[in-house]
């Protein structure tokens, strides 16, 4: 029972340290391609153009179902650590007294016993803070996009081809949303860019390899007539970025 106990125990954290980031990668997805395929309030749709494109794009929202899953998690694990650890304590006391020859002691068992769900706390937070800075970063970012953008005067037919258009293309990359192609402009939520064609000078496509040069994926390296942050849009196939490419590159001198 013990030994059961035990095993419990050693399997319950990393199980739920991995289905928090499971349950974090899903509702993401759904939060981007909710806004790709417009299902949001009337509210948000009868926004200004920089206050409607601030609100979808910037990062709190694409990133808030990570966020809950590092605070939850972190919660849950301290509450284990805690609560768990003093009753295993307790119950290793007690096998301590009946069986006075063991060797190991009860905090010497406890701690052995809680060394992963602590390597799994402290990574968790510091991917709470990772989150925390790239939020305040991305947000910067984001606004200082939208402000470029708007000295140009570009946001209102942006709104307008961002509501027109139907074609979304699937990165199938962890780190990078399915992007939106319009009529004149590229959409990506995350990371969150709106490119538009007339500003599109060059694009190559580069290849980040995997381990040992197996696998890896592919990106979308822009070279643009506008002052602007470099733009980097990532598939995890090759072709689709071909597709992306020549697609660009028409609508950029055709």
């Amino acid at each position: 029972m013990v030994m059961s106990g035990i095993i419990g125990d050693n399997f319950f954290i990393p199980s739920l340290f991995i289905l928090s980031m499971f349950l974090a990668f899903f509702f993401r997805k759904r939060i981007v391609r909710k806004i790709l395929f417009l299902e949001f309030d009337e509210n948000v749709k009868n926004l200004a153009p920089r206050d409607f494109f601030y609100s979808i794009l910037k990062m709190e929202k694409s990133i808030k179902s990570f966020y809950l899953a590092e605070v939850l998690f972190l919660l849950a694990d301290t509450l284990f650590i805690l609560f768990g650890g003093y009753a295993m304590y307790l119950e290793r006391l007690e096998i301590s007294k009946k069986y006075s020859y063991l060797l190991i002691s009860p905090a010497s068992f406890v701690l052995d016993h809680l060394t992963l769900p602590i390597i799994l706390w402290v990574i968790m937070f510091f991917l709470l803070l990772l989150t925390l800075f790239m939020i305040k970063k991305e947000k910067k970012r984001v606004s200082d996009m939208l402000n470029y953008l708007n000295k140009y005067n570009i946001l209102n037919s942006a709104k307008t081809d961002f509501f027109n258009s139907d074609k979304i293309i699937k990165s199938e990359v962890i780190l990078q949303s399915d992007i939106k192609l319009g009529d004149k402009y590229l959409f990506s939520i995350y990371t969150a860019y709106i490119l538009p064609y007339s500003w599109i000078k060059d694009v190559k496509i580069e290849k980040v390899h995997g381990r040992g040069g197996n696998g890896g994926f592919y990106y979308l390296n822009f070279t643009l007539n506008k002052s602007f942050n470099p733009v980097r849009i990532f598939f995890a196939k090759k072709e689709t970025a071909e597709q992306v490419k020549k697609f660009l590159l028409k609508k950029a001198f055709y």
